[in-house]
């Protein structure tokens, strides 16, 4: 979408587009490079947003939330911004109050819209495919959070074949483990709205992936997802008894117009 973006007009964004990438600090490696190439490949300005908490209002029981320009170095990677949402909630996002992605992407990324003078509604342009009617119809052509969201892939019919394609063709591409253009381990690395079957399969690959999500649930003595074994169930099932479970539970879409 972006590259698409940049070629229609001459490879040189207007000055009122802004790129933006919100991190949570639990994304993969792989993630952060690919943003980075994108932009040091198609020579364009990413901005790189984190949540920074919040500040009681004087006088008022209301707060003002803060957010914190990075960059590809001084990134967040051990899940800093997710973790102060956490706290500052004081309760863990499940697959009902998933407000875990409107902190620290939707809201985030508005905040600091409206600091660079974005008048709202503005228009907000996400990467939604043309096969993806489920998640483009909730979304397309709605304002949510100040944000007039738009889906051109999804108007352009774009489909995930093309996408693929697409990625074949270029120097650079999501080095993640991948089924003809498509991953599990995008988004959050164990995130609870992925299938329980593509979480285990992720903290067997890699087990210390699964430590931050066991130290949040421990800390609340709650689960991310209560429908679920514990992260901290999942990493023995995962080390020990994985042939005998088979889950084929469905991952729920989560993206920054959730």
């Amino acid at each position: 979408m972006l590259y698409k973006i940049l070629e229609a007009h001459d490879g040189v964004l207007p000055t009122d587009v802004h790129v933006t990438f919100a991190n949570t600090g639990k994304e993969m490696p792989q993630t952060l490079d690919f943003v980075q190439a994108c932009s040091d490949n198609w020579n364009v300005p990413i901005t790189w947003l984190e949540y920074d908490g919040r500040t009681k209002k004087p006088d008022s029981k209301n707060y003002d939330y803060q957010y914190k320009i990075v960059d590809y170095d001084s990134a967040a990677r051990n899940g800093e911004p997710f973790e102060k949402v956490i706290s500052d909630l004081g309760q863990l996002p499940n697959s009902v109050g998933r407000w875990c992605s409107g902190q620290l992407k939707v809201r985030t990324i508005h905040r600091y819209a409206q600091d660079v003078g974005l008048q709202s509604p503005f228009l907000t342009m996400i990467g939604i495919r043309g096969d993806e009617k489920r998640r483009a119809i909730k979304i397309h052509n709605k304002v949510n959070e100040g944000q007039d969201n738009f889906c051109p892939m999804y108007v352009d019919g774009t489909t995930r074949w093309f996408v693929s394609l697409f990625w074949k063709n270029q120097n650079f591409d999501l080095e993640l483990p991948n089924n003809d253009g498509v991953t599990d381990w995008g988004n959050c690395d164990l995130c609870f709205l992925k299938g329980r079957g593509k979480r285990v399969s992720i903290i067997q690959a890699q087990p210390h992936l699964a430590d931050w999500w066991i130290s949040q649930e421990v800390k609340f003595n709650d689960q991310f997802d209560r429908q679920s074994p514990s992260y901290e169930q999942m990493k023995i099932i995962a080390s020990d008894q994985g042939a005998l479970f088979d889950y084929d539970d469905e991952t729920i879409p989560c993206f920054c117009g959730d």
